[in-house]
């Protein structure tokens, strides 16, 4: 599981050539009533025509129940939640995703997140829900790690997400990043509004990336993140289970294997 380019560190692998190659974007579909849909990251081979998706953790807290993917936040000795985390195995660079899912946060200090991210380059572009709010999600990006919490933005009321499924959806091109639910955009960030003249550079996400879907204990991170998620978990409340049906890939160079080139005009 280790060589899968998901979590393949080259620089800390036997040899350089330890990582198997990464599989690009296609069109697909992933119905998670699909045997190929997902898989254990322990029964992947690395070829994605088996798993489109795959747990990254063991032990795993994702499984396949109920015709949809569930991905569980589990109390510890410790008092604290371990959850789940299950990623893509085609890399995406632009693109639209749309996953039909329902929040698992149904008490605060739960998240549930559907995200978009490069994690060597730190680039990410996702929704996130928390259990002190049920009637929204929260929209953010982030460029090369730099975590500005600041740009968080809500969008529209919705009923329940943690009773009701939604049809969530991220729209990203080289020029701009569209959030919607429902297909009503709530959120559009253009490139060009990215620039840091100082730095000159456009800090948008760029980097080809994996599409994931977790759940984890906001509630035992440090104030900050505590807070946001709604303070402790109550683990009374428990189960927690975050709920995914499917999840629709349109990739933007239309299928296309191609490897990743950033653009042109990266810097100006």
């Amino acid at each position: 599981m280790y060589c899968a380019p998901f979590n393949c560190e080259p620089e800390n692998s036997r040899t350089p050539n330890s990582c198997w190659n990464t599989a690009h974007c296609v069109d697909e579909t992933s119905d998670f009533n699909s045997a190929t849909a997902f898989a254990q990251v322990a029964d992947y081979k690395g070829d994605p025509h088996t798993a489109q998706y795959v747990s990254k953790f063991e032990p795993s807290n994702a499984k396949h129940a109920n015709e949809q993917l569930e991905l569980e936040l589990v109390k510890q000795p410790d008092g604290k939640g371990f959850g789940a985390v299950v990623t893509g195995t085609r890399a995406i660079q632009y693109g639209t995703v749309t996953a039909v899912m329902r929040s698992g946060s149904t008490a605060g200090g739960v998240v549930s997140s559907f995200i978009i991210r490069n994690d060597k380059v730190g680039d990410e572009i996702d929704f996130e829900f928390v259990g002190a709010d049920k009637a929204t999600v929260q929209s953010n990006y982030y460029w090369h790690n730099e975590l500005d919490y600041t740009k968080m933005v809500k969008s529209q009321l919705l009923t329940d997400t943690t009773h009701e499924y939604h049809a969530y959806q991220i729209q990203w091109t080289p020029e701009q990043i569209i959030w919607a639910v429902d297909g009503k955009a709530f959120r559009t960030v253009r490139r060009v509004d990215t620039w840091d003249p100082k730095n000159k550079v456009f800090k948008f996400p760029d980097s080809e990336a994996y599409v994931s879907f977790s759940i984890w204990d906001g509630g035992a991170g440090a104030k900050g993140t505590a807070d946001w998620a709604g303070g402790k978990v109550n683990w009374t409340a428990a189960p927690f289970k975050f709920a995914i049906k499917n999840v629709s890939t349109n990739c933007y160079f239309k299928g296309n294997e191609t490897t990743y080139v950033p653009p042109a005009d990266a810097k100006k």
